[in-house]
């Protein structure tokens, strides 16, 4: 790994499996969304999606793929991953995949973005450089851990920018790709829709925490 690195994940994809996708996948802790996603790790991406907007999964693909394109706004837990050689950083508790560009708009800014909490990740910026932290460096939430355990990912800041940008094409490219696929072998139509309103939710749509 020549730079640290950033990849858009979901976290935590607890949720029940639809019977129609793989109902034996091994769970993982987190999902990278890319053009590189395994039809498993787009079920996990599907089930999260539908448990956390509350759509009924019971019934035929199609009328559950149905139902979830109806959904105008939309959330899943998530974010972006920071990770080096020894190191990762995710995105903690009530910080939303939705909300991804608020990180780049911070790096651009100087300005630490909020990237959910307990643990409190955020960011310092010096000469050109900016550290990730794993927790609340600057103690404005907590004063529970102690700042020995903290630990911290750098990267150059037109670096991270750049890497950040790409987080779009990624996001692209695991909708055209694994999960119009992965839809497509039930019903290419409504694969190419939800391919649609996933740019609409988490490409195009405009956030601010």
């Amino acid at each position: 790994m020549q730079h640290p690195l950033v990849k858009a994940v979901i976290k935590e994809p607890y949720y029940e499996v639809p019977k129609w996708l793989n109902t034996k996948l091994s769970i993982t802790d987190y999902v990278v969304l890319s053009g590189e996603a395994t039809n498993d790790e787009v079920d996990m991406f599907i089930a999260t999606l539908l448990g956390y907007n509350g759509v009924r999964i019971e019934g035929k693909p199609q009328e559950v793929i149905e139902n979830l394109i109806k959904e105008t706004d939309v959330i899943i837990g998530g974010g972006i991953l920071f990770a080096d050689e020894t190191k990762q950083i995710l995105p903690s508790c009530c910080s939303g995949l939705e909300a991804w560009r608020d990180v780049l708009q911070g790096v651009i800014e100087q300005t630490s973005p909020w990237m959910g909490h307990d643990p409190s990740p955020c960011m310092t910026f010096s000469e050109g450089k900016v550290r990730v932290w794993s927790d609340d460096c600057l103690e404005k939430e907590s004063k529970n851990h102690k700042r020995n355990e903290l630990h911290f990912i750098e990267y150059g800041r037109k670096n991270l920018i750049a890497q950040l940008n790409k987080v779009e094409q990624d996001l692209l490219h695991f909708a055209q790709a694994p999960l119009y696929n992965r839809i497509s072998m039930f019903d290419q139509r409504l694969a190419s829709k939800l391919a649609e309103k996933f740019k609409e939710w988490f490409i195009t749509k405009e956030w601010s925490q």
